[in-house]
């Protein structure tokens, strides 16, 4: 079964709901400090060896989940960083070293104590999605409503989601609307106006309105819990380099207790050998690693991106090349209409539009709802009644219809040119062409202003100069019995933040590249605009993942390819390259389970807030590495050759532990969002 279906919210919200009781670690800590102070400074019990026993005691009852653990540990053929502490405490009662044998066991405890501490913030992110888990759902049936258990809720049931409750269910609204804060799925803080028909998802809040919803996906198969199941998985899975620090630590134990031994050997100290043990502790990189990565996974989490495991947070501070898909990653991928050109004096422009609209209504094509839309915005009305069925014509790419006795057709530029040419298809685009330069002097805009081939938005001042082909990517013309009177104009509009997005990126010495399937001069156009230099145009699916490969052949410098797309269209490319982010399909299974990252929003900043965040969380791991290597290696050094005693050991390596959690725990913070 997959992880989806066999994920249980009933016991995840319980289980993460649940305070955790740190009493028992307190009053451990309490209790060693007490004896320390009591016992052994101030040898207030007499005979000497009650005191001694009582400290014993106090330090084996304190330290036995330390113990605990290592024996374990050792049972399973691993040498754990809890390791040299155990052999440091009780090396120092066998040698009768009592108070060096309580600091160890006191700072041990605490370390313990900070890191759980730590550990909590750092899920804190993290948890927050379990308690937005819905439990109950109320149901609507015949016998009215029913509050059932979420698990019992079936595709295809009414629920009733009232103000202020979490939505339990992934569904269509039915009736009623309101505003919805989706911030658990996509991490937009503004809520979302939501009406009939528009999909809502489990764990969004329903804010001010009554909601009836019907189920289409079970409690196992919603987005939110497909989001809590990756999020698991990443915290479970280790990192390349999460591994090397984990083998690293090893190693720097097992070193450290053979140098022990050899210290004893040549020394013949007891108290240098106890503080090579001490000192020489691992546990800033063993835990530092775990603690960076789970605090980056939780905040990425929080503002919508979903990353699947430590390994992608360690390839994207590698990223060398991102690379971009156009349609509906850097535009919209929704035409709008641009200009409304009329070519005759006796039509204005709206009147065009009008026209252009009454052909198009009632067809379900992306230009025709653009057309419609653009009406509307204008205020026009189209309550008007249509043609009938039979008054309308679909002949290849356009529409003619009959209205107000007059015959109207709307179409591309070779459909028009068969129309009014009575279907002779050749040099349809250089009769056109001439065509428009003869009506240059009637031309009139209804917006008074353009952009050409570069991007550049240019004034029309003397319209009789102006180039008509230079308005737009697609244009449809309007034909009135057979003579052409007007031009629609349209493009897919480029996201707001894109630009924006794309010189971050650049700032960061990231080479970014654009694949798309539309043509050489759309192509030209968007990537000038956005900032891109390289771009690739009339790519088929197969020819963008042929690209993909391309570049991702030519990275033999480490560095990684990222693909960024709409995870259906794009899911080969995305599956091609070294990480394969999907963005913008809220819900989409085919974006959950095909790419590495999935951003929940369709805001392209959230790429370089990745990439940024990435780069963080790998720099503070190798702050950490380098830093326990230096102070081991110093500290062993000064042990060695008696410099320092066991307890000034101990103080060395808690605080550079507690010194490189404090590293990696700063991660949480999100200062900067973008």
């Amino acid at each position: 079964m997959s992880g989806a279906c066999e994920f249980d919210p009933k016991k995840a919200h319980e289980s993460f709901d649940e305070p955790e009781d740190k009493r028992i670690e307190i009053l451990r800590m309490a209790g060693l400090g007490i004896i320390t102070i009591f016992i052994a400074w101030l040898r207030l019990a007499q005979p000497d060896w009650i005191g001694n026993t009582i400290v014993t005691l106090g330090v084996l009852i304190g330290g036995y989940p330390i113990l605990k653990e290592s024996l374990y540990a050792l049972r399973k053929g691993r040498v754990n960083m809890e390791l040299s502490m155990v052999i440091a405490i009780v090396a120092s009662l066998v040698s009768l070293q009592f108070l060096p044998a309580i600091v160890v066991t006191f700072f041990a405890i605490l370390s313990e104590f900070v890191e759980g501490f730590i550990v909590k913030k750092g899920r804190k992110n993290i948890e927050s999605l379990y308690k937005m888990v819905p439990r109950r759902a109320l149901v609507k049936n015949e016998n009215g409503q029913q509050l059932v258990e979420i698990e019992r809720v079936n595709v295809n049931d009414i629920i009733i989601v009232r103000e202020g409750d979490v939505i339990p269910v992934d569904g269509t609204i039915i009736t009623g609307s309101s505003a919805v804060d989706q911030s658990s799925i996509t991490g937009e803080s503004i809520p979302i106006d939501k009406k009939k028909g528009d999909r809502v998802f489990a764990g969004t809040i329903n804010l001010t309105g009554h909601l009836e919803i019907r189920c289409e996906k079970i409690s196992s198969d919603t987005t939110f819990a497909k989001i809590i199941h990756l999020v698991e998985e990443a915290e479970i899975s280790k990192a390349p380099i999460q591994k090397i620090s984990d083998r690293m630590a090893t190693r720097l134990i097992q070193f450290a207790i053979g140098l022990s031994i050899i210290t004893y050997l040549v020394t013949q100290n007891l108290t240098s050998t106890l503080s090579v043990i001490i000192v020489a502790g691992a546990c800033g990189l063993a835990v530092g690693t775990p603690i960076a990565l789970l605090a980056t996974t939780g905040k990425l989490s929080k503002r919508g991106i979903v990353i699947k495991g430590g390994l992608q947070i360690e390839n994207l501070s590698h990223a060398g090349t991102i690379v971009f898909d156009k349609t509906g990653t850097l535009t919209y991928g929704k035409p709008v209409v641009s200009q409304v050109v009329s070519l005759e004096h006796s039509l204005k422009p709206m009147k065009i539009l009008e026209y252009a609209a009454m052909v198009e209504k009632n067809i379900n094509h992306p230009l025709a709802r653009a057309i419609e839309e653009r009406a509307s915005q204008e205020g026009l009305s189209m309550t008007q009644s249509s043609p009938d069925a039979s008054d309308t014509i679909s002949v290849g790419r356009g529409v003619t219809r009959t209205y107000d006795r007059q015959q109207i057709s709307l179409g591309n530029l070779e459909f028009i040119d068969k129309v009014i040419n009575d279907g002779d298809s050749e040099s349809a685009t250089q009769r056109i062409s001439e065509l428009l330069k003869s009506k240059r002097t009637s031309f009139q805009y209804l917006v008074n202003e353009y952009r050409d081939n570069a991007g550049r938005t240019l004034q029309i001042v003397r319209q009789q100069d102006s180039d008509l082909l230079q308005f737009a990517l697609t244009a449809t013309f309007l034909a009135i019995d057979k003579q052409l009177v007007g031009a629609v104009f349209f493009e897919d509009s480029l996201r707001t933040e894109a630009k924006k997005a794309v010189a971050e990126i650049k700032k960061m010495k990231i080479k970014v590249v654009m694949l798309t399937g539309d043509n050489e001069k759309i192509a030209k156009r968007i990537a000038e605009e956005v900032g891109i230099d390289e771009y690739h145009a009339e790519l088929l699916p197969q020819d963008k993942v042929s690209k993909i490969e391309e570049i991702v052949g030519g990275h033999s410098d480490g560095k990684m390819v990222v693909m960024v797309g709409d995870g259906v269209n794009d899911a080969p490319a995305l599956a091609k390259s070294h990480i394969g982010i999907a963005m913008g399909k809220t819900g989409t299974d085919v974006a959950i389970e095909t790419a590495d990252i999935v951003l929940m929003t369709e805001d392209l900043m959230r790429i370089p807030y990745l990439v940024r965040n990435s780069r963080q969380s790998i720099f503070a791991i190798r702050q950490n590495f380098f830093g326990t290597l230096g102070v081991d290696g110093l500290g062993i050094f000064l042990a060695f050759t008696g410099h320092i005693n066991p307890l000034l050991a101990a103080l060395i390596h808690v605080s550079s532990e507690l010194v490189f959690m404090a590293n990696s725990a700063r991660l949480i913070l999100d200062k900067r969002a973008y």
